[in-house]
């Protein structure tokens, strides 16, 4: 019979260890890309983040260890910016995961081509209303982020997001098109 609880004991602790960890998110590879401007680490993983783990994330260089501002894309993406611009042998940590990488080269400077309008909602005037342009390496996707300051708030970490069109046109009154957004409060 103590044979029978013992057994039992185990086959529900495992139970509980498999279960518990199905719904926390685990990290399956790292990329990164270097603009010029600072270096951009795309995360594969499977599962969801919380937004307190989407602030864990750090890179060291030698004896500097800065944090990454993280937005998770997809149920398979999260991206991360450094904080400072990072160059040599590098270690990623993220989601309980470390990464040892080499930085690659800066890419030279971004193209006209590659410019996309900030927008925000202005107090005092109907909408979303442009404030400044980003400057890209490449073609943005949905999705992609950008943190500058912000005039309107008089914020220096404000996160805008790049959308093909306006979130929330008709509450705001206008759909000015493809750009970056804030779409949530920081």
């Amino acid at each position: 019979m103590k044979k029978l609880y013992s057994t039992i004991f185990v086959l529900l602790t495992l139970l509980a260890l498999t279960t518990g960890t199905v719904f926390a998110g685990s990290v399956v590879g790292m990329s990164v890309t270097n603009g010029g401007g600072g270096p951009t680490f795309t995360f594969t993983v499977t599962g969801e983040f919380s937004p307190s783990e989407l602030k864990d994330g750090f890179v060291q260089m030698g004896d500097e260890t800065f944090p990454l501002d993280c937005v998770q894309r997809d149920a398979t993406t999260i991206v991360c910016h450094a904080s400072k611009k990072a160059d040599g042998n590098v270690l990623v940590g993220f989601g309980g995961a470390r990464f040892w990488t080499e930085m690659p080269e800066p890419q030279g400077p971004a193209t006209k081509e590659n410019c996309y309008t900030l927008f925000d909602l202005v107090h005092g005037q109907q909408g979303w209303q442009p404030f400044g342009e980003y400057c890209m390496d490449r073609e943005a996707v949905v999705g992609d982020t950008y943190v500058t300051y912000n005039p309107y708030v008089n914020q220096a970490d404000w996160t805008y997001f790049y959308l093909l069109s306006a979130p929330d046109p008709g509450i705001y009154g206008n759909n000015p098109g493809n750009g970056f957004y804030p779409i949530t409060a920081n």
